[in-house]
């Protein structure tokens, strides 16, 4: 019995290397298990594309920059005469609004007075001696003619008929004339007056004081138009229209919706030294806003020098242009597009406007094109592409899917959720 248990121990590993081996063959036979069919699906797949339709629009271009506001005129106003100063009017104070030909100041006229009717005496004794001349001329010419026996050829005549005399006493007299004007011109001179309506903004005399010629008195600003410069580039200069008004706003102090406007005068020679930037100067009429009665009318934001400005130029309008996204727009002045064959192509363009949104462009795009709308990433000309307009409802996408593309599908919810 023990003999026959110690058999039976012993044939144990040989019954289970035999029952092995038809199991081994029948996992290896069962492990040629057919791949699922996405797996065996080699056909080419296709890279899903968003494209938009090209389309035509028209734009007025415009250029939005800023500035600072100037004089127009700005002068220092000086003593043409020497002398004491012996009024100033009352209102010409710093601030002061005056009217063009108003009284600033008087200098003491009483010197320039006399010289004054000095000169006009030495013109009456001027005229007077022209007066005895002519008739010394006369006599002479009665003198002579009473002379029968008298060749006259022999005589100088200039100086009998004392005509270099006549020509003194017309030349004194021009000279007294014009010592009478210069002393009505020093006279008048005293009365130191505004040169055109504006403001003081400064003043640096006072009654009594003591002045010479080219003292300084007053600093004055013209207030009937203020000056603004403002940046652009020469992109923008040769779609510049200087018949429109630009619109000057300030929001934070004015509010939205209050603008000014100015009035294009001229394009200065000279570029800006830090951008290289071509300088427009703009005029602003009646920048302080004043009415009839001299006074800031509410309806309107006074304007003064050295305000800081946001400024919009207008441009020449572009019509019938294409127009794109600006990201769309490459580098080297191209856009991507899916031609009628579904390949994706590059067409050059040419950049009428680029706007902060959107450019508008010349192109010569053929039948079908349709614009890339997205970054091209690793792309290349005539790469076959499968394309999604995104122009139209996204259910309408769906439903154009291929059902039976279980990979397609994939890709499409992808790109529903912005993943491709």
């Amino acid at each position: 019995m023990n003999k026959f248990n110690s058999l039976l121990i012993k044939s144990i590993p040989l019954v289970l290397v035999l029952i092995s081996i038809p199991l081994a063959f029948f996992l290896l036979d069962s492990g040629k298990i057919e791949k699922p069919a996405w797996k065996k699906d080699n056909k080419k797949r296709q890279r899903i594309v968003r494209v938009i339709e090209l389309t035509k629009g028209s734009v007025t271009p415009t250029w939005n920059s800023s500035g600072l506001v100037k004089a127009n005129e700005a002068v220092n106003i000086l003593a043409q005469v020497s002398g004491k100063i012996s009024e100033v009017n009352p209102r010409a104070k710093p601030g002061a609004l005056l009217e063009k030909g108003s009284w600033l100041a008087k200098v003491d006229d009483t010197d320039y007075t006399l010289a004054l009717r000095t000169q006009q005496s030495q013109l009456v004794q001027a005229q007077a001696s022209l007066e005895l001349e002519r008739g010394d001329q006369i006599l002479a010419k009665e003198e002579l003619a009473l002379l029968e026996d008298i060749d006259p050829e022999s005589l100088e005549t200039t100086l009998v008929l004392r005509e270099p005399q006549l020509l003194m006493a017309q030349a004194k007299l021009d000279i007294a004339k014009t010592n009478v004007e210069k002393a009505e011109v020093a006279l008048q001179r005293t009365n130191i007056e505004m040169p055109f309506k504006g403001k003081i903004v400064s003043k640096s005399v006072g009654r009594g004081s003591r002045v010479g010629q080219n003292s300084n008195l007053f600093e004055v600003v013209n207030v009937d138009t203020f000056w603004v410069e403002v940046k652009i580039p020469r992109t923008f200069l040769a779609m510049f229209d200087s018949s429109k008004d630009a619109i000057l706003t300030q929001p934070k102090l004015w509010g939205e919706g209050v603008s000014r406007t100015a009035k294009f005068v001229s394009v200065l020679p000279e570029l800006d030294a830090r951008d290289r930037q071509v300088k427009v100067l703009l005029a602003i009429d009646n920048p302080l806003s004043l009415d009839q009665n001299n006074t800031i009318d509410s309806n309107n934001p006074p304007i003064f020098i050295n305000d800081f400005l946001s400024i919009e130029l207008q441009g020449k309008a572009i019509n019938d242009a294409w127009v794109v996204k600006s990201n769309l727009l490459q580098a080297d002045n191209s856009i991507w597009v899916v031609d009628s064959n579904n390949t994706m192509q590059k067409r050059a363009v040419d950049v009428l406007y680029k706007g902060r949104d959107f450019v508008y462009i010349k192109a010569d795009f053929s039948a079908g094109d349709r614009a890339l709308s997205e970054k091209p990433g690793i792309a290349s000309e005539g790469l076959v592409v499968k394309p999604i307009n995104i122009n139209k409802p996204r259910k309408a996408q769906a439903l154009a899917l291929d059902e039976n593309d279980k990979s397609d599908k994939r890709q499409q919810k992808r790109l529903e959720r912005g993943k491709l």
